[in-house]
């Protein structure tokens, strides 16, 4: 219950933060208060969600494993992708390119990658529903 409840804080309070950068969009100082909270936001729902996926404790009995792992790895992927876009940020990347922009573009790019897989997915349940059973008859037709 704390760690939902912590996770619901953080994502309240991304708002401030959002104000703050609209305001100074091009301020190195607002763009790493920005990425800091969008940070601890996921670390707040990287840990929610370690804690129900262990011993699987609050889970579907039917939840694929799969599902579980990828969801860990997207987690892991965008933790790692604000702390680089913050480390940009300090080295001052801000002069080249807004670093905003850059988050915008790896989301989309990473948006793009999560349909094509989704739809993969999909081709092989269609693919798997399709095929006959593998299943050898007991009982043959006499006849």
């Amino acid at each position: 219950m704390w760690l939902a409840l912590l996770q619901l804080m953080c994502v309240a309070f991304i708002t401030f933060p959002t104000s703050v950068i609209g305001g100074h969009i091009s301020d190195p100082v607002a763009q790493q208060f920005y990425f800091a909270t969008l940070l601890v936001t996921g670390l707040a729902m990287a840990a929610l969600w370690w804690y129900m996926t262990s011993r699987r404790r609050l889970l579907e009995p039917d939840l694929s494993p799969r599902f579980v792992r990828r969801t860990h790895l997207i987690s892991m992927i965008l933790l790692r992708t604000l702390l680089i876009l913050m480390a940009l940020v300090a080295v001052g990347i801000g002069r080249l390119i807004n670093p905003l922009l850059l988050f915008a573009l790896v989301t989309v790019c990473f948006i793009v990658l999560s349909i094509l897989e989704w739809r993969e997915e999909g081709d092989e349940l269609e693919d798997a529903e399709g095929q006959e059973p593998a299943v050898a008859d007991e009982n043959p037709p006499k006849g």
